[in-house]
């Protein structure tokens, strides 16, 4: 009977993985419950109210799939508690993964899981959120199967080709937890040297593994459906790093550490509350590793020290892997997830500390993780918001400036044989909020950010179509081309100039900018 089988899952249900699910649930759904109630798509989101995700071009195979369960409309109500469900057990896997004891660890680790930007910026692109998050659910319990079972890397091994297959950032999701399930048994266990080293061996033939299955997979997509990798992000290019890039490439891992954790003091932006916690998060997490050598003698287990500083070494370039990939690789806050493991690692350190032999430096550690992350996570909270702020102001101002245009067009003799647009340039709309104020005082949230949602040509026949339900057919490149060779366009003022809006036969052509060619 269901009943029966109910009670007894819910009998190997452990309470602080219960804890762990509320918590991030409550946490995430507090902090996102505004983008959740609203629509505000960006760019990609204009064409991908229905979509089935099929990104085999870009290597993510399995996003479709990942990403069906919500069907594949954009319902961002839906994907959201579905996306907070998926972060929810990655909130378990860490858990388990780093056997976390006390109640407020539980808390604060699901309270960084689901409120981190990373997070944030992903939902900028609600239609396929919930694929994501799978995705990083994947690696994850990957790398607690790899610890908790012998031949576990094996199934991680699966898990970490479909993660990859979702979104590529998703092996650093893997390294990087890998890497610190090491750094934690080496501080907090008293497993042999051998035994640790054992667990990497382990690690690397669930991360090996996995790649191996994730290329196979990939090229049999693309032989099956005769198609090509894309250029985005330097897909193409995979493989052909040289010797000579690595140097750059690590002043670049550099420059994004430095941006992300201490932007304010490195640039000309201002320091704000996230850079003044961070600074004081690696005091404490600088404090507790000095402390944790000292205390567990590792100066004196040369095996030990070597391994945790060779894992102290490689974080870097776990974090930033897809740098060492492609030349062309660039990246933006969807992609860096794993850095969330800074955060963690701190949490973990207070974990460990001996509740029952207070001294007071325990109690003045324990009140200062305590506190930074607790203010970390309502900080990053409100950079959520903030950025859901400028998705709606951003929003509005499209729209608006939608209806102007299409009642521009709407006036014009030949409104009628009208069949086409075609669009040069994009229009330039500014405000000291979304320009300076907004990016002045949180990071970078790709998808989020801009003055409107208008991106490419189509971006303006997209928008009319879904939301004014005006359909014009977005004008081809050939289009475009005979368009610009024209007297009438050559004469045409620029927006919003009334000769801007003008018709060639059936074509209605907007001109925001004077281009001369179209690449």
């Amino acid at each position: 009977m269901p009943e029966e089988i109910l009670g007894k899952l819910r009998s190997k249900i452990k309470n602080e993985w219960v804890l762990a699910f509320s918590s991030a649930m409550i946490i995430g759904l507090l902090t996102h419950l505004y983008v959740f109630m609203h629509r505000y798509p960006n760019h990609d989101g204009l064409h991908n109210f229905y979509s089935t995700q099929a990104m085999v071009t870009s290597g993510r195979f399995f996003l479709g799939p990942a990403s069906s369960l919500s069907s594949y409309f954009d319902l961002p109500w839906v994907i959201g508690l579905f996306s907070l469900f998926f972060l929810a057990l990655t909130s378990i896997c860490l858990v388990i993964l780093f056997e976390v004891r006390k109640k407020i660890s539980i808390v604060l680790i699901s309270g960084l899981v689901v409120t981190f930007p990373s997070v944030s910026s992903t939902f900028a692109y609600m239609f396929t959120a919930d694929g994501y998050m799978l995705g990083i659910f994947m690696a994850t319990l990957a790398v607690v199967l790899t610890k908790k079972y012998k031949f576990g890397f094996v199934l991680g091994a699966i898990l970490v080709s479909l993660a990859v297959g979702v979104y590529q950032a998703n092996l650093s999701v893997a390294l990087v937890f890998a890497t610190f399930w090491i750094i934690h048994d080496i501080f907090f266990s008293n497993h042999s040297i051998m035994r640790i080293w054992g667990n990497i061996i382990r690690s690397g033939l669930m991360v090996g593994i996995g790649m191996v299955g994730y290329f196979v997979v990939y090229k049999l997509f693309t032989s099956l459906l005769s198609v090509q990798i894309s250029s985005y992000q330097g897909l193409d290019k995979v493989g052909s790093l040289t010797i000579h890039d690595i140097p750059k490439r690590i002043s670049q891992i550099v420059s994004e550490l430095k941006t992300f954790f201490f932007r304010g003091f490195f640039s000309s932006y201002d320091v704000n509350l996230l850079e003044m916690l961070n600074v004081f998060i690696f005091i404490l997490i600088f404090i507790g590793a000095i402390t944790l050598i000292v205390k567990k003698k590792l100066y004196l287990n040369i095996g030990k020290l070597v391994t945790l500083i060779l894992c102290v070494i490689t974080l870097p370039f776990t974090l930033y892997i897809a740098y060492f990939a492609s030349p062309n690789v660039f990246y933006h806050m969807l992609m860096v997830f794993s850095l969330s493991s800074t955060y963690i690692f701190l949490v973990l350190i207070y974990d460990a500390i001996d509740s029952n032999q207070t001294t007071i430096f325990k109690e003045v550690f324990s009140w200062g993780t305590t506190i930074l992350i607790a203010f970390t996570i309502f900080n990053f909270a409100l950079i959520a918001n903030i950025a859901y702020m400028n998705m709606e102001l951003r929003y509005e101002k499209s729209i608006s400036f939608a209806n102007r245009l299409v009642d521009r067009i709407e006036q014009l003799d030949e409104y009628e044989n009208i069949e086409k647009m075609a669009v040069f340039g994009n229009v330039e709309l500014h405000s000291t909020l979304s320009s300076v104020s907004i990016p002045n005082r949180i990071p970078t949230m790709t998808g989020t950010v801009g003055e409107t949602v208008f991106y490419k040509p189509y971006s303006y026949n997209e928008l009319i179509e879904s939301f004014l339900g005006y359909s014009l057919v977005a004008a081809t490149d050939e289009d475009l081309k005979a368009i610009q060779q024209t007297n009438t366009y050559k004469e045409m003022g620029v927006w919003p100039a009334q000769d801007s809006v003008q018709v060639i036969n059936n074509t209605v052509i907007v001109k925001f900018e004077n281009i001369e060619t179209i690449e």
